[in-house]
Parts: structure tokens; C-alpha cells; sequence
């Protein structure tokens, strides 16, 4: 909002007692202790003071107020608003039976989870998904034994397909991780339990103030909900994408930073839609897994390099064009293939296998 010119006064309100900070590091290098506590915050805290920005921290909203404009939290202070934004977040899905489990969401989380690895020498994880399996490789680092129970055929996999979860199930294996696939967690494994079994949109508040919910706040590709003036951003949002022509849910770090920029442009004034290729990575042992799409069906897979033999990338098609492609220690094809898909450009499966064909010449339809 600052940088698209408003200069009004901006109150930033939220549960958590500390500066924002970067999330996906909490499964990854804050694990291994390659990232310290003080490089997760998104910004100095003078860089707020600077932007004129009012934090509230440790202040939940208990209501949004929207007939009246004013918010009410949950300590009873009140903030008047011309316009607002809800950027909520997930939560962890909560399982029945493991109501004592780690659920990895925030710093408490992670820190609760470091002091265990400090207390045991054994580890449980239910859910092989992408918390799951960084958690695991990262446990595996320190030297913790590690079991991990996943109810589908493969890690990974409605993202994945099966092939490429295969593939990353051989690699845990090979760390010594002992992975279960096709089987339930059984009733008292030994703690501690690290749960990765997906996550839910923190909805909550949107639909108490009667906001259009469908598996996330429904917003246009601006982050306008069904509220005037009432917009929401990140993984909350199910959100109009042109570029898939459809409603998507990013779970992921970079969507929501970048569909953050374009609401808070929108807030200011400036209408710019959010059009981009949905974009993360994942780091297990010596991988990077990086991903460009939105997790939409396919129905073809093309592979580009030695399938399991780093670097190698595989394309996920429908109905001949791309929608989706993942790259293992493969950063440059993924690159290429992100703005691909942002030109809408059209390339045949054999070019896409053909390591000597330059992505970069393909033209838009």
C-alpha cells in the first residue's frame, strides 16, 4: 500500500506475540539451525516505524466489525477501518488420537519440536506431505531415527503424481527414514509425533461476518471479497486466477507474498490483478524440489533428463498444454518453464523431453 502511494494510516493486528517472519523455514533450515532465529523476520522492526505501520501483536481479532467499520479484539481495544484486508492463513488440520501431537505452523511449534530432537532419539510423523517429509530429512540430518506413516500410495503424490513421489519415497529410504505408505498411524506410537496431514484456511472470522467461504475466502484476481471494501490475501483465499481460469488455494510462501503486493496495490488504489504462476520449493537432504503451478489435474507426464538421476524435471500437461512442472537440482528448466506458462506459450510433449530444445523459444498461442 506504501509503495503504490497511500498515505494514510496502516494498523497491522494479529494473534502472534512477534514480529512476522518467514514461515517455510520453520521445516527447513531453522530445523538444521542453518537459518537463526534472528533471519526469519520479514522486516527490521525500524522498518515498520519507518512505513508508518502500527503494529498490534498478540492482539487476535475477535470480530470485524463491518456494518460499523470498526474491529473489535479480543482485548477489547477497537480499530476503525476505511478499508481492511484479512490475511488469516491455515491452520494445521487437527487429527482425532493425536491431540497431543506437533502441529508445525508457528515458531512455538518448531521451537517445542527442536527441544524435543534434543530429548529423543526417535521421531514420528504422520502425513507425508511437504511439512512431513522436510521434517523427516531434517531429523534424519541430525542423526534422529524417523518413522513416517502416509495413507497414500506415495508422498506427496496428489501434487506429485505417483512416479515423482515414488522417486522422493526411494530417497527417504534410502536416509533410513522407515516409511509406511497405504497405512494408518497406529493409536500409541511413541512421542514425540510431528502431524503433517495438511492444513485449513483460518476462515473463521470471514464467515462469522458473513463473507462468501468456499474451502478459503472467495476473492476476485484483485482480492476483493463479497464485502465492499473488505479484501483478503494468501492462503485464506481462494482466489480468481486468469491465468488457469479457475478458483484456486495456494498453500504456499511465495504466492501468498506476491498476491499480498497486488491486494495491497488494489487497497491503494491501484488495480493490477494478480496473474502469476504459483511457485515454491522444497528442500530435502542434498534436493531442491521446486514446483511451478497450482496443483490443478493432468493427464500426461513428460520427464526431461534421466528420471531419477538429478537433474531432471518432469512436465505435467492437460489436454496438451502445460499446467504444472517440478524439477529436482533443476532451478534453471523451472525457471523457464514459470514463464512458459505466465506467456501462455504452446510446446509439444517431445520438445518439452528434448533437453537440446530452449524453452525460451516458444511462442504463445
Amino acid at each position: 500500500m506504501r509503495d503504490a502511494g497511500f498515505g494514510g494510516d496502516i494498523v497491522l493486528a494479529g494473534s502472534e506475540a512477534v514480529l512476522p517472519y518467514e514461515r517455510p523455514h520453520l521445516s527447513k533450515g531453522y530445523l538444521l539451525g542453518t537459518v537463526p532465529r534472528q533471519r526469519l523476520g520479514l522486516r527490521p522492526a525500524g522498518q515498520y516505524r519507518d512505513l508508518g505501520i502500527e503494529l498490534m501483536l498478540g492482539e487476535p481479532v475477535a470480530d470485524l466489525g463491518i456494518e460499523r467499520r470498526t474491529a473489535a479484539l479480543e482485548s477489547g481495544r477497537m480499530i476503525a477501518w476505511d478499508r481492511l484486508c484479512l490475511a488469516t492463513g491455515s491452520g494445521a488440520r487437527r487429527l482425532v488420537g493425536f491431540e497431543d501431537g506437533i502441529y508445525l505452523r508457528e515458531l512455538p511449534d518448531a521451537d517445542a519440536l527442536l527441544a524435543e530432537f534434543d530429548r529423543h532419539d526417535e521421531l514420528s510423523v504422520v502425513g507425508a506431505g511437504f511439512i512431513g517429509c522436510e521434517v523427516a530429512a531434517a531429523a534424519r540430518q541430525k542423526g534422529i531415527g524417523v518413522h513416517v506413516y502416509e495413507t497414500l500410495d506415495q508422498p506427496l503424490m496428489r501434487v506429485l503424481g505417483p512416479e515423482l513421489g515414488a522417486y522422493l519415497a526411494e530417497v527417504h529410504r534410502a536416509h533410513g527414514v522407515d516409511l509406511r505408505l497405504r497405512a494408518d498411524a497406529p493409536p500409541g506410537i511413541s512421542p514425540p509425533v510431528l502431524v503433517g496431514a495438511g492444513s485449513q484456511p483460518r476462515t473463521e472470522l470471514a464467515e462469522r461476518a458473513g463473507l462468501e467461504v468456499d474451502g478459503g475466502i472467495v476473492v476476485d484476481d484483485f482480492g476483493r471479497t463479497s464485502a465492499p471494501d473488505v479484501f483478503a490475501a494468501g492462503d485464506v483465499t481462494r482466489f480468481w486466477s486468469p491465468l488457469f481460469e479457475a478458483r484456486i488455494r495456494v498453500e504456499h510462501f511465495q504466492t501468498a507474498q506476491r498476491q499480498g503486493f497486488a491486494v495491497g496495490r488494489a487497497m491503494a488504489g491501484v488495480d493490477e490483478p494478480f496473474t502469476e504462476v504459483p511457485w515454491f520449493w522444497s528442500d530435502q537432504y542434498e534436493l531442491n524440489l521446486q514446483y511451478v503451478g497450482a496443483g490443478v489435474a493432468w493427464d500426461e507426464t513428460v520427464t526431461r533428463g534421466a528420471f531419477g538421476r538429478p537433474p531432471f524435471s518432469v512436465f505435467y500437461l492437460r489436454r496438451g498444454r502445460l499446467v504444472a512442472a517440478a524439477g529436482i537440482n533443476d532451478p534453471r528448466i523451472v525457471s523457464r518453464s514459470r514463464r512458459l506458462m505466465q506467456r501462455r506459450a504452446t510446446v509439444s510433449p517431445r520438445d518439452l523431453a528434448d533437453p537440446g530444445f530452449d524453452l525460451r523459444s516458444a511462442r504463445p498461442a
